[in-house]
Protein backbone atom coordinates (compact mmCIF):
# COMPACT_ATOMS: atom_id res chain seq x y z
CA UNK A 1 0.00 0.00 0.00
CA UNK A 2 2.85 2.28 0.77
CA UNK A 3 4.51 1.24 -2.34
CA UNK A 4 1.68 2.47 -4.46
CA UNK A 5 0.74 5.78 -2.59
CA UNK A 6 4.62 6.57 -3.16
CA UNK A 7 3.90 5.99 -6.85
CA UNK A 8 0.18 7.56 -7.73
CA UNK A 9 1.44 10.57 -6.15
CA UNK A 10 3.97 11.39 -8.74
CA UNK A 11 1.70 10.22 -11.30
CA UNK A 12 -1.34 11.90 -10.60
CA UNK A 13 1.40 15.05 -10.15
CA UNK A 14 2.23 14.08 -14.20
CA UNK A 15 -1.27 13.29 -15.51
CA UNK A 16 -2.24 16.79 -14.31
CA UNK A 17 0.42 18.48 -15.94
CA UNK A 18 -0.19 17.01 -18.96
CA UNK A 19 -3.72 17.66 -19.08
CA UNK A 20 -2.76 21.67 -18.02
CA UNK A 21 -0.67 21.52 -21.00
CA UNK A 22 -2.88 20.52 -23.24
CA UNK A 23 -5.68 22.39 -22.46
CA UNK A 24 -3.03 25.29 -22.93
CA UNK A 25 -2.00 24.23 -26.11
CA UNK A 26 -5.94 23.68 -27.62
CA UNK A 27 -6.60 27.53 -26.16
CA UNK A 28 -3.43 28.81 -27.93
CA UNK A 29 -4.04 26.73 -31.40
CA UNK A 30 -7.45 27.70 -31.19
CA UNK A 31 -8.62 30.70 -32.00
CA UNK A 32 -11.41 33.47 -31.04
CA UNK A 33 -13.34 34.49 -34.36
CA UNK A 34 -12.86 38.35 -35.72
CA UNK A 35 -15.76 40.12 -35.39
CA UNK A 36 -16.95 43.69 -37.50
CA UNK A 37 -19.28 45.42 -38.06
CA UNK A 38 -19.82 45.59 -42.10
CA UNK A 39 -22.73 48.08 -42.77
CA UNK A 40 -25.82 49.27 -41.83
CA UNK A 41 -28.12 50.28 -44.56
CA UNK A 42 -31.84 50.96 -45.28
CA UNK A 43 -32.81 47.96 -47.38
CA UNK A 44 -36.85 48.50 -48.10
CA UNK A 45 -39.14 51.38 -47.48
CA UNK A 46 -42.81 51.51 -48.27
CA UNK A 47 -45.54 53.48 -47.05
CA UNK A 48 -46.24 51.16 -44.35
CA UNK A 49 -42.61 50.26 -43.10
CA UNK A 50 -38.94 49.75 -43.32
CA UNK A 51 -36.45 47.14 -43.06
CA UNK A 52 -33.36 47.95 -41.46
CA UNK A 53 -30.47 45.80 -42.72
CA UNK A 54 -27.50 44.90 -40.20
CA UNK A 55 -24.61 43.26 -42.04
CA UNK A 56 -21.48 41.69 -39.63
CA UNK A 57 -18.34 40.06 -40.97
CA UNK A 58 -17.61 37.29 -38.84
CA UNK A 59 -13.99 35.82 -39.73
CA UNK A 60 -13.27 32.19 -38.88
CA UNK A 61 -9.47 31.79 -38.02
CA UNK A 62 -9.47 28.56 -36.92
CA UNK A 63 -9.60 24.39 -39.28
CA UNK A 64 -12.61 23.52 -38.00
CA UNK A 65 -16.04 25.13 -37.94
CA UNK A 66 -17.58 27.06 -35.00
CA UNK A 67 -21.34 27.46 -34.50
CA UNK A 68 -23.62 30.52 -35.84
CA UNK A 69 -24.21 32.58 -33.07
CA UNK A 70 -27.39 33.45 -31.62
CA UNK A 71 -28.31 37.26 -31.76
CA UNK A 72 -30.38 38.90 -29.93
CA UNK A 73 -31.06 42.94 -31.04
CA UNK A 74 -32.74 46.11 -29.29
CA UNK A 75 -33.59 48.99 -31.76
CA UNK A 76 -34.83 52.02 -30.18
CA UNK A 77 -36.27 55.60 -31.72
CA UNK A 78 -35.58 58.95 -30.37
CA UNK A 79 -33.47 57.40 -27.67
CA UNK A 80 -36.35 54.74 -26.30
CA UNK A 81 -36.46 51.21 -26.61
CA UNK A 82 -39.15 50.48 -29.15
CA UNK A 83 -38.45 46.91 -30.54
CA UNK A 84 -36.80 43.80 -29.81
CA UNK A 85 -35.79 40.38 -31.15
CA UNK A 86 -34.02 37.23 -31.56
CA UNK A 87 -32.17 35.22 -34.41
CA UNK A 88 -31.22 32.16 -34.67
CA UNK A 89 -29.94 30.80 -37.87
CA UNK A 90 -29.42 27.23 -36.45
CA UNK A 91 -26.25 27.02 -39.30
CA UNK A 92 -21.99 26.94 -38.92
CA UNK A 93 -19.81 29.47 -39.76
CA UNK A 94 -17.14 27.67 -42.24
CA UNK A 95 -13.41 27.12 -41.21
CA UNK A 96 -11.22 29.88 -42.23
CA UNK A 97 -12.88 32.04 -44.33
CA UNK A 98 -15.08 35.07 -43.85
CA UNK A 99 -18.85 35.17 -43.63
CA UNK A 100 -21.28 38.11 -43.21
CA UNK A 101 -24.45 37.75 -41.21
CA UNK A 102 -27.48 39.51 -41.98
CA UNK A 103 -29.73 40.55 -39.55
CA UNK A 104 -33.11 42.07 -40.99
CA UNK A 105 -34.97 44.09 -38.10
CA UNK A 106 -38.48 44.76 -39.96
CA UNK A 107 -40.52 48.03 -38.46
CA UNK A 108 -44.15 48.75 -39.15
CA UNK A 109 -44.89 52.24 -39.07
CA UNK A 110 -48.37 51.82 -37.71
CA UNK A 111 -46.84 50.74 -34.46
CA UNK A 112 -44.43 53.91 -34.11
CA UNK A 113 -47.42 56.05 -34.26
CA UNK A 114 -49.32 53.99 -31.86
CA UNK A 115 -46.12 54.17 -29.73
CA UNK A 116 -44.85 57.47 -30.66
CA UNK A 117 -48.20 59.91 -31.48
CA UNK A 118 -45.44 63.14 -31.69
CA UNK A 119 -43.94 61.22 -34.74
CA UNK A 120 -46.92 61.31 -37.19
CA UNK A 121 -46.66 64.90 -38.71
CA UNK A 122 -42.66 64.47 -38.36
CA UNK A 123 -41.02 63.40 -42.16
CA UNK A 124 -38.02 60.88 -40.04
CA UNK A 125 -36.82 59.93 -36.74
CA UNK A 126 -33.70 58.95 -35.26
CA UNK A 127 -32.79 55.51 -34.40
CA UNK A 128 -30.44 53.60 -32.75
CA UNK A 129 -30.12 49.36 -33.49
CA UNK A 130 -28.14 47.05 -30.67
CA UNK A 131 -26.63 43.90 -31.35
CA UNK A 132 -25.30 40.90 -28.92
CA UNK A 133 -23.46 37.73 -31.19
CA UNK A 134 -23.19 35.01 -28.57
CA UNK A 135 -21.09 32.41 -29.99
CA UNK A 136 -20.74 29.31 -27.73
CA UNK A 137 -17.12 28.36 -28.53
CA UNK A 138 -15.01 25.24 -28.54
CA UNK A 139 -12.86 24.61 -25.50
CA UNK A 140 -12.97 28.94 -24.81
CA UNK A 141 -16.82 28.71 -23.68
CA UNK A 142 -18.89 31.33 -24.25
CA UNK A 143 -18.38 35.08 -25.87
CA UNK A 144 -20.24 38.10 -26.93
CA UNK A 145 -19.78 41.17 -29.21
CA UNK A 146 -21.91 43.89 -28.86
CA UNK A 147 -22.23 46.23 -31.88
CA UNK A 148 -24.70 49.13 -31.92
CA UNK A 149 -25.44 52.19 -34.38
CA UNK A 150 -27.29 55.04 -35.01
CA UNK A 151 -29.27 56.65 -37.72
CA UNK A 152 -32.49 58.04 -38.99
CA UNK A 153 -35.14 56.92 -41.63
CA UNK A 154 -37.78 58.68 -43.52
CA UNK A 155 -41.56 58.25 -42.02
CA UNK A 156 -43.50 58.26 -45.81
CA UNK A 157 -46.52 60.37 -46.39
CA UNK A 158 -48.92 59.06 -48.82
CA UNK A 159 -48.92 61.19 -52.16
CA UNK A 160 -52.16 62.39 -53.63
CA UNK A 161 -53.39 63.34 -56.71
CA UNK A 162 -55.96 66.05 -58.04
CA UNK A 163 -57.65 67.01 -61.75
CA UNK A 164 -57.35 70.71 -62.24
CA UNK A 165 -59.60 70.17 -65.00
CA UNK A 166 -59.91 71.14 -69.07
CA UNK A 167 -58.68 74.34 -70.53
CA UNK A 168 -59.09 75.57 -74.41
CA UNK A 169 -55.86 75.93 -75.74
CA UNK A 170 -56.27 76.90 -79.67
CA UNK A 171 -59.52 76.55 -81.81
CA UNK A 172 -59.50 76.14 -85.82
CA UNK A 173 -61.70 75.10 -88.61
CA UNK A 174 -60.02 71.39 -88.60
CA UNK A 175 -58.26 71.43 -85.12
CA UNK A 176 -59.25 71.89 -81.12
CA UNK A 177 -56.00 71.84 -78.28
CA UNK A 178 -57.06 71.81 -75.30
CA UNK A 179 -54.76 71.35 -71.57
CA UNK A 180 -55.28 69.20 -69.27
CA UNK A 181 -53.82 68.79 -65.90
CA UNK A 182 -53.54 67.12 -62.77
CA UNK A 183 -51.28 67.83 -59.52
CA UNK A 184 -49.60 65.98 -57.11
CA UNK A 185 -49.13 66.63 -53.85
CA UNK A 186 -45.96 65.39 -51.86
CA UNK A 187 -46.26 66.14 -48.38
CA UNK A 188 -42.57 64.01 -48.04
CA UNK A 189 -38.65 65.45 -47.19
CA UNK A 190 -37.46 63.25 -50.86
CA UNK A 191 -38.75 63.88 -54.30
CA UNK A 192 -40.56 61.46 -56.23
CA UNK A 193 -40.67 60.62 -59.94
CA UNK A 194 -43.37 60.05 -62.51
CA UNK A 195 -43.22 56.32 -63.09
CA UNK A 196 -45.94 56.24 -65.15
CA UNK A 197 -49.10 58.24 -65.73
CA UNK A 198 -52.10 56.20 -68.05
CA UNK A 199 -55.35 58.27 -68.58
CA UNK A 200 -58.30 58.24 -70.68
CA UNK A 201 -60.05 61.49 -71.17
CA UNK A 202 -64.58 61.42 -71.81
CA UNK A 203 -66.60 64.83 -72.21
CA UNK A 204 -70.46 64.34 -72.82
CA UNK A 205 -69.98 60.07 -73.08
CA UNK A 206 -67.61 60.94 -75.99
CA UNK A 207 -63.78 59.39 -75.29
CA UNK A 208 -61.72 62.40 -76.40
CA UNK A 209 -58.51 60.87 -75.57
CA UNK A 210 -56.23 58.80 -73.98
CA UNK A 211 -52.76 57.54 -73.59
CA UNK A 212 -50.10 57.92 -71.34
CA UNK A 213 -48.01 61.39 -70.17
CA UNK A 214 -44.10 61.21 -71.27
CA UNK A 215 -41.84 63.72 -69.82
CA UNK A 216 -43.45 63.91 -66.60
CA UNK A 217 -41.83 67.01 -64.25
CA UNK A 218 -40.39 65.64 -60.91
CA UNK A 219 -42.38 65.76 -57.84
CA UNK A 220 -41.14 68.48 -55.97
CA UNK A 221 -40.76 67.52 -51.57
CA UNK A 222 -43.22 69.24 -50.05
CA UNK A 223 -44.73 71.06 -52.71
CA UNK A 224 -47.58 70.63 -55.56
CA UNK A 225 -46.52 69.91 -58.78
CA UNK A 226 -48.64 70.43 -61.64
CA UNK A 227 -48.25 67.37 -64.55
CA UNK A 228 -49.71 69.49 -67.82
CA UNK A 229 -50.68 67.69 -70.98
CA UNK A 230 -51.88 68.64 -74.73
CA UNK A 231 -54.21 67.23 -76.76
CA UNK A 232 -55.58 67.71 -79.93
CA UNK A 233 -58.63 66.63 -81.40
CA UNK A 234 -58.95 66.95 -85.25
CA UNK A 235 -61.49 64.27 -86.39
CA UNK A 236 -63.85 66.73 -88.10
CA UNK A 237 -67.27 65.68 -86.75
CA UNK A 238 -65.61 65.97 -82.86
CA UNK A 239 -64.24 69.23 -83.73
CA UNK A 240 -67.71 70.75 -85.43
CA UNK A 241 -69.75 69.49 -82.27
CA UNK A 242 -67.52 71.23 -79.53
CA UNK A 243 -66.95 74.29 -81.12
CA UNK A 244 -70.74 74.53 -81.09
CA UNK A 245 -70.84 73.71 -77.24
CA UNK A 246 -68.13 76.37 -76.72
CA UNK A 247 -70.42 78.89 -78.98
CA UNK A 248 -73.39 78.00 -77.04
CA UNK A 249 -71.40 78.67 -73.58
CA UNK A 250 -72.65 75.05 -72.40
CA UNK A 251 -70.91 73.52 -69.32
CA UNK A 252 -69.85 69.98 -70.19
CA UNK A 253 -69.51 66.70 -68.09
CA UNK A 254 -66.26 65.22 -68.16
CA UNK A 255 -64.66 61.79 -66.72
CA UNK A 256 -60.76 61.19 -66.36
CA UNK A 257 -59.75 58.02 -64.91
CA UNK A 258 -55.87 56.17 -65.04
CA UNK A 259 -53.55 55.31 -63.16
CA UNK A 260 -50.21 56.68 -61.68
CA UNK A 261 -46.88 55.30 -60.36
CA UNK A 262 -44.41 57.28 -58.24
CA UNK A 263 -40.91 56.06 -57.65
CA UNK A 264 -38.19 57.96 -55.39
CA UNK A 265 -34.77 56.87 -54.50
CA UNK A 266 -35.40 55.43 -51.84
CA UNK A 267 -35.15 51.47 -52.21
CA UNK A 268 -38.22 49.88 -52.19
CA UNK A 269 -40.45 53.00 -51.90
CA UNK A 270 -42.86 52.74 -55.04
CA UNK A 271 -46.56 54.17 -54.85
CA UNK A 272 -49.52 52.82 -57.50
CA UNK A 273 -52.76 54.53 -57.33
CA UNK A 274 -56.37 54.48 -59.49
CA UNK A 275 -57.83 57.74 -59.88
CA UNK A 276 -61.20 58.39 -61.33
CA UNK A 277 -62.23 62.55 -61.38
CA UNK A 278 -65.35 63.50 -62.54
CA UNK A 279 -67.17 66.70 -62.79
CA UNK A 280 -68.87 69.76 -64.96
CA UNK A 281 -66.55 72.76 -66.67
CA UNK A 282 -67.32 74.89 -69.49
CA UNK A 283 -65.07 75.17 -72.49
CA UNK A 284 -64.10 79.19 -72.67
CA UNK A 285 -62.69 80.43 -75.80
Amino acid sequence: MKTFNKLAGPALVVLATLSLTTCQSLKQVFQEPVLSLHSVELANINFTGVTVLCKVNVENPNVITIPFPDIDWEFFINANSFIRGKMDAGQSIRARSTTVVDVPVSIDYLGIYNTFSSLKNSNQADYKIALALKFALPIIGDRVWNFEHEGDFPLPKVPSISFKGISLKNLSLTKIDFDIVWEIENNNSFAMSVKDLSYNLTVNNTRWTDGRVNNSPQIAAGRKTEIPLTISISALSMVRDITEIITRGTNVAYQCGGNVSLGADLPGLDFSTPFNFSGSTRLRN
